[in-house]
């Protein structure tokens, strides 16, 4: 089999969502999930049915074989791992690592992706939260300064706190998102990102009400636990 072009990999990746999502996957779908017209989604679904990747009958519904979903697998994993990456570790707005994401899914290489991956996994074990180091990195990038250090060389870091434990009046800056990809986008869409300005505006036993610069926003106590301020 030829080695797959990234716009036959984003195919691969967008049949795959769209089937995870229980929908049935037809070429209008699928087109208007790529921004691009059908006889052009046409011509590649018929060229990976050809490579084995994908089965697909004329007006029917388009299906991952065993070796296309495999490889449909691989590639979520690798743009689901950039993507935490660059939002969680480095504080990229996720509308933006989504687009960032995409393109380097397809040129990273294995050694890269292993080396990234065991990174994550190290950052994610340590048992006392984010590194010292990582909260200084985000106090860099809200306040364009590294953290003052005391005699005893201890860095001086604003604590971070979980949006959910704000006290009506009260504000912070956003410096994490602890969720998965998808919940992630969702805050995003309503202005939750790294570097956002929030106020606790109201709260009550399950939602809390918060202003951003966009507006006001209603958010359950689940998700705003998700969310870390200084």
């Amino acid at each position: 089999m030829a080695e797959l072009t990234p716009r036959a990999q984003d195919y691969l990746r967008t049949i795959y969502q769209l089937s995870s999502k229980g929908s049935k996957v037809r070429l209008v779908t699928l087109s208007e999930a790529l921004g691009v017209r059908m006889p052009t989604a046409l011509q590649m679904v018929r060229s990976l049915a050809g490579q084995g990747l994908v089965k697909y009958e004329k007006h029917g519904e388009i299906e991952l074989t065993e070796e296309g979903k495999r490889i449909a697998e691989e590639i979520q994993t690798k743009h689901n791992l950039l993507f935490e990456f660059l939002t969680k570790y480095l504080g990229v707005d996720p509308r933006v690592a989504e687009k960032d994401a995409c393109g380097m899914e397809h040129h990273m290489s294995e050694e890269t992706y292993d080396r990234l991956l065991k990174f994550i996994e190290f950052m994610e074990g340590c048992p006392h939260g984010l590194p010292r180091w990582l909260e200084g990195f985000h106090f860099y990038l809200r306040w364009g300064r590294r953290p003052v250090l005391r005699a005893d060389e201890e860095a001086v870091i604003l604590p971070m706190r979980r949006l959910s434990d704000l006290e009506p009046g009260e504000a912070g800056k956003v410096v994490a998102v602890r969720a998965g990809p998808d919940e992630r986008l969702r805050l995003a869409e309503r202005g939750i990102v790294i570097g956002s300005t929030v106020l606790m505006e109201e709260k009550t036993g399950k939602r809390v009400s918060v202003r951003l610069i966009e507006g006001r926003i209603d958010l359950s106590i689940e998700e705003a636990s998700l969310v870390s301020v200084i």
